[in-house]
């Protein structure tokens, strides 16, 4: 039973990662679109909101890791 709750907890931590890269690819594109219009304010906010959702989606890809780090582990024990 262990084994199978690590498994969602890694499930979900990727799942988590992958939400925060569909919302980078979505401010990139917004980015880009009020960069194209010239505004440069939003632009700007919607780089740093992709910046700090790649952050984000970084760190729940490496707490993926680590959790099947561990899983691996328990699995050889």
């Amino acid at each position: 039973m262990l084994n199978q709750n690590l498994s969602d907890k890694i499930i979900e931590l990727r799942r988590l990662s992958a939400e925060y890269y569909q919302k980078v690819a979505w401010n990139q594109l917004l980015a880009l679109d009020n960069y194209r219009e010239n505004n440069f304010l939003a632009a700007e906010r919607f780089a740093q909101l992709s910046f700090e959702d790649q952050m984000n989606a970084m760190e729940y890809a490496e707490l993926a890791d680590a959790e099947f780090d561990l899983h691996l582990e328990l699995e050889f024990e």
